[in-house]
């Protein structure tokens, strides 16, 4: 349906991708037309989700959450409300429809004449009837005011991207909404930024290669805190400078996190984390830095260093931490006494939280079920009632701000899309790109002469032919990480109450279940498919274990040396089967990332290795004569550490881009490259009240 068409009050121009109503003509996004040309094709009747997929994103693999945003846009410029849709329903667990019927001819829709009876107002009884009668509607309109769910809400919020340079972090808002205050990041510069909102142009408040920003403004809006401090260095320092220019100055030491002012702005609280100790430390200071005192001390946790969050009331403050025998946690602390209660658990991280509704509602980020995938969530206060807010494709960061009437939310969004190349191994930094589009691929792995990939873009396992054609479905990923090939089974670990290690048949059917944890890490594949080894992270170590393919009791066959947070990274297993291989984490003297090897049939450390900060994924050479792992920050390469020793070599020579996995073809003649970028920016979300 090209031509316009008639939507109930608006025309709808899809050639030039935009709606007009009275006159105004306002923009819509091409894909979104694309989803209402659909529907409006289908008039009064529902398109499911899957043929609109098909049909406005034929040739990419797309998921749900493109078409939900999609729906919201639409919602959005037509002024559709979705809790008494007038032109787009919602047909749960079905589709969508159009409640309006599109019609080619574009007319005027002109209302009914209306007659004036000189009699009307003998349809009461009396004058007092209408007034009692109006008395009630006011009355019940209250009610509904009063009463209605003013929790915020995705589809009536309005998202504005701040920055396009793809390289912020650690964003802050101004208690009236005026300024934002940012980090940005290159490989060659940290500076703190500093905009004005609906305004050109922006202000490099700070330069200085150690600053670490995590900004705050004053109750005010008046003056700038911000963490300065070496990221090798233990704790960072608090500094504070008037937002317009000034000199700064040091108001406190060993403060770890971003700070938050209590209602009257004279003092404000903050994490110090002790580390060695699985201890953080809440504390409050007065707005000079005096006064310094421990409120209470949360022991036995990780700190998410995301910092406090001091309730409207001053009551109460609000921190969230990881217990070193349980998930994440939203914790309230009694401002008065200490006492300590549990708001809020998940399976997975939580970010900063923020107060909403005069304190009746948190807004936070969480990271879903994909895995390091966060989206922003509102908690209830006392009741700790959670609700997803977001649900699309984007990547929220941990810390994000409010306004002072909780009406526009700051936060940074990433961005990620990554693609699979297949290199000879001869040239590994050269190669082909056999696969296209916004994907966001993970984990790649050789299966049965194939390629299996997990795309995070749709959340599902497929395979392909090693150019890349023939996609075959495998199974959705959701809730799953650590996927390889192990014999004619795919092996992963699903999360959930308790972590699974899992395996199913290459077309996804048939799941078994291998072992269960608390906490599961990383798994690894014998050679000749007989076993499994995993990770299991315990209260102050972490165990490597092995257990049968077709199912069994584990056994212990390593213990990591570090006694920190996530002490064991990574897991990998010689070409041989006679060597496993580990990452792990020291903290003394400072934090540094080592690799071990131990015999695969379990035994003390044969060889340990540095590796630098950075450190990520890793592999054996197709050979079993070096250990193969990434390393980098602003970019990602591929390095190689000699088993026999000496100093490591870079395999790649990639100017930019994060890989984020590779692996070798079962030949060793290929190497498999997940390659992309990603982009980071401040973004605003207004009209949350």
């Amino acid at each position: 349906m090209n031509p316009d068409f008639q939507l109930g009050p608006w025309v709808v121009h899809p050639t030039l991708n935009s709606v007009s109503h009275d006159g105004q003509n306002t923009h819509v996004e091409p894909k979104a037309m694309e989803v209402l040309v659909c529907l409006a094709r289908n008039s009064g009747t529902v398109v499911s989700k899957e043929e609109l997929l098909r049909q406005v994103w034929p040739d990419t693999f797309a998921s749900d959450d493109v078409l939900f945003r999609c729906i919201s846009e639409l919602r959005r410029v037509l002024k559709d409300d979705p809790k008494a849709p007038q032109l787009i329903e919602t047909i749960p667990k079905r589709g969508y429809r159009l409640l309006e019927k599109a019609e080619l001819t574009v007319g005027t829709v002109v209302p009914a004449e209306i007659r004036d009876d000189p009699k009307r107002w003998y349809r009461f009884p009396s004058v007092l009837a209408t007034i009692l009668i109006a008395a009630g509607a006011i009355g019940w309109g209250a009610h509904q005011w009063i009463s209605r769910d003013r929790r915020p809400n995705l589809e009536s919020a309005e998202f504005r991207k701040l920055t396009d340079s793809g390289k912020a972090a650690d964003a802050a808002i101004s208690p009236d909404g005026h300024y934002i205050a940012y980090l940005y990041r290159d490989e060659n510069d940290a500076s703190l930024r500093l905009r004005q909102v609906g305004a050109q142009g922006e202000t490099v408040v700070l330069t200085h290669d150690e600053t670490y920003a995590l900004p705050t403004f004053s109750p005010d809006g008046s003056r700038l805190y911000f963490l300065r401090g070496n990221l090798s260095e233990l704790h960072s320092d608090l500094y504070e400078m008037p937002v317009l220019g000034g000199p700064e100055r040091k108001v406190a030491p060993s403060v770890d996190s971003p700070i938050s002012f209590s209602p009257d702005g004279r003092q404000f609280a903050y994490e110090r984390v002790m580390r060695g100790q699985n201890s953080d430390e809440i504390r409050i200071a007065n707005v000079d830095g005096s006064g310094d005192r421990l409120l209470v001390d949360l022991r036995d946790v990780f700190s998410s260093r995301c910092g406090p969050a001091w309730s409207p009331d001053g009551r109460s403050i609000v921190v969230s931490a990881i217990p070193t025998a349980g998930l994440p946690v939203l914790y309230v602390i009694s401002r008065s006494s200490g006492e300590v209660r549990q708001l809020y658990s998940h399976r997975r991280g939580i970010g900063r939280p923020r107060w909403l509704l005069d304190g009746r509602l948190l807004v936070v980020s969480i990271a879903d079920q994909q895995v390091g995938h966060m989206q922003l969530w509102t908690v209830s206060y006392p009741g700790g009632e959670a609700r997803q807010l977001t649900k699309d494709l984007a990547n929220y960061d941990p810390l994000i701000d409010t306004t002072r009437d909780g009406g526009i939310l700051a936060t940074v969004q990433w961005t990620i899309i990554s693609n699979v190349w297949v290199s000879p191994a001869s040239d590994p930094s050269s190669g082909s790109q056999i696969t296209r589009g916004g994907q966001r691929i993970t984990e790649i792995f050789p299966f049965g002469g194939r390629i299996a990939m997990v795309n995070r873009a749709d959340g599902k396992l497929w395979i392909v032919d090693e150019d890349g054609t023939s996609p075959r479905l495998v199974s959705d990923v959701v809730g799953a990480d650590s996927f390889t090939g192990c014999g004619p089974f795919i092996v992963f670990i699903s999360h959930g109450p308790l972590d699974e290690l899992r395996r199913v048949n290459q077309d996804g059917t048939n799941p078994k279940r291998l072992a269960t944890g608390d906490t599961l890490g990383d798994d690894a594949c014998s050679p000749d498919g007989k076993f499994v080894y995993y990770t299991e992270h315990l209260v102050g170590k972490g165990k490597i274990r092995r257990v049968p393919i077709e199912g069994g009791i584990p056994i212990d066959v390593g213990e990591s040396p570090a006694a920190e947070e996530f002490p064991l990274e990574r897991l990998a297993i010689s070409p041989d089967g006679q060597l496993l291989a580990f990452g792990y984490v020291v903290a003394q003297p400072e934090s540094a990332f080592k690799i071990g090897v131990i015999p695969s049939a379990g035994g003390p450390l044969l060889k340990t290795f540095d590796a630098g900060m950075g450190f990520d994924t890793f592999r054996w050479s197709p050979e079993g004569q070096s250990l193969q792992y990434l390393l980098g920050n602003e970019k990602t390469n591929l390095w190689e550490q000699p088993l026999a020793g000496g100093p490591p070599r870079q395999l790649t020579k990639f100017a930019s881009g994060f890989i984020y996995d590779f692996n070798w073809t079962a030949d060793g003649k290929h190497l498999l490259v997940s390659r992309g970028e990603a982009t980071s920016d401040v973004v605003l979300l207004s009209h949350l009240r």
